[in-house]
């Protein structure tokens, strides 16, 4: 029998070795692809779930409850791509196959199979990070940067030349309102470019606070500052003044400032604080109850809901609600926002160098 080979059967050969060949080239494009997709909803996924377990140890925190902590240590993505192609040609007469078969199929599979690596956050190293006083470049990096020092400087600093800024307020007493105006005074400095921080390049990690081209407009303002914390004013009103800066209850003695800044732990007790508690577990005893809060706690607010909040910039349910950061509550987003900032900080540096493989890694496939 003589085997004809139709022009249409030809046309439908040459079509699927096109599709087939546009596949293979496809394959080069799967990296960026991969990259596009999953790079951001990786980011995300950690840093919510980040945000989820920190709130946790929170609420933990207030209830008296140990809390724990998972790093996420690697996320290894493997991608693969199996492509399939087939072709269906008749032979003979079309009138025997005639409608009855599929020119051409291609297809292709697209499987991302991660592995996602987790290591408990636990240790004497990250016990001591988490509860020793913040170093002295921490603050100074942190108010150098901010739009708006002024929180930094309420979070962070306890004491400054004798002024004391309490945490909690453990008696009637109200707290030191020269330490509001220390805040209001080094912000608008700092503002107005006048104040910076400078480290000294011949002896790392020590610190000077710089005031200079501040006259004549906020040449009160420098003479009002210094005369706050202790320290006589140049004759020359105009002369650059240069503070040491030392972790120190008071550096008066030095013509410095002397500075005792609080630990992550005690923002975390902060804002530990500042969840509203229901008023069931407040009577049962089951949670742990808070003096009035210092210049820092004052304005934060951690509420509870019986159903899952709407607009929460993070949310977790614990027992029979859910406590959250409402989205538009920015002072104890900013709070929030620090804290986790310098608790990444102390998981970094507690587990730098560390040789210990991770405790768990979990293969994620379908």
């Amino acid at each position: 029998m003589k085997s004809s080979h139709h022009p249409t059967s030809i046309c439908r050969a040459l079509l699927t070795a096109g599709v087939l060949v546009s596949l293979v080239t496809g394959c080069t494009v799967v990296g960026p692809t991969a990259i596009r997709s999953g790079r951001l909803a990786y980011n995300e996924a950690i840093t919510e779930t980040n945000n989820q377990q920190m709130l946790m140890i929170l609420v933990n925190n207030r209830y008296e409850e140990r809390g724990s902590m998972l790093a996420v240590t690697s996320v290894t993505a493997n991608v693969s791509v199996i492509t399939t192609a087939g072709v269906q040609l008749g032979f003979g007469d079309s009138d025997n196959y005639g409608n009855n078969l599929v020119p051409f199929n291609a297809g292709a599979i697209y499987e991302e199979n991660p592995t996602i690596s987790y290591t408990p956050v636990t240790g004497e190293k990250y016990a001591r990070y988490l509860m020793s006083p913040l170093p002295v470049h921490v603050l100074s990096q942190l108010t150098g940067t901010m739009a708006n020092p002024a929180p930094i400087y309420t979070a962070l600093v306890a004491n400054v030349n004798g002024i004391h800024n309490p945490d909690f307020r453990f008696t009637s007493i109200e707290p030191d309102p020269r330490f509001e105006r220390f805040v209001e005074l080094m912000t608008a400095l700092t503002r107005a470019q006048c104040l910076h921080w400078a480290e000294d390049p011949e002896h790392s990690g020590d610190f000077s606070i710089v005031i200079s081209h501040h006259a004549p407009i906020y040449a009160d303002q420098v003479s009002e500052l210094l005369d706050l914390l202790g320290l006589p004013a140049p004759q020359d009103r105009t002369a650059r003044v240069v503070l040491p800066v030392s972790l120190a209850l008071d550096g008066r003695d030095t013509g410095g400032i002397g500075i005792i800044t609080y630990s992550v732990f005690d923002l975390v007790e902060i804002l530990s604080a500042a969840i509203e508690v229901p008023e069931e577990d407040q009577r049962n005893g089951v949670s742990t109850s808070y003096p009035p809060p210092g210049l820092a706690g004052r304005t934060l607010r951690v509420p509870y809901s019986k159903t899952r909040p709407e607009q929460a910039a993070v949310a977790v349910k614990y027992r029979d609600g859910w406590f959250y950061i409402d989205e538009k509550d920015k002072a104890t987003k900013g709070f929030f926002r620090l804290l986790a900032s310098l608790w990444s900080v102390s998981i970094a540096e507690s587990t730098a160098k560390t040789t210990a493989a991770p405790v768990l890694t979990v293969p994620v496939s379908r």
